[in-house]
């Protein structure tokens, strides 16, 4: 996993795919502050949590619909 954190917006993005496999098909909204990127497959590539310094960061929906259990090293002040 690759973890980006761009403090000027406010927004996480964790890679779960190697650079050169990030092919995007599409993006799901799970939430108003959460966006899941989907390969061709239904694969997810990446998850985007929007504002997470201001509102925090629950990755439950992800774990829940799709499996996968994001471990977000660091815990962003909400």
């Amino acid at each position: 996993m690759i973890y980006t954190y761009d403090a000027d917006t406010d927004v996480l993005y964790v890679l779960l795919v190697d650079d050169g496999d990030a092919a995007i098909d599409r993006t799901e909204e799970l939430g108003p502050n959460l966006h899941v990127d989907l390969d061709a497959d239904g694969g997810v590539v990446g998850v985007e949590f929007l504002y997470p310094r201001s509102r925090g960061i629950d990755a439950e929906p992800v774990r829940a619909r799709y499996g996968i259990d994001l471990r977000i090293p660091f815990r962003f002040a909400a």
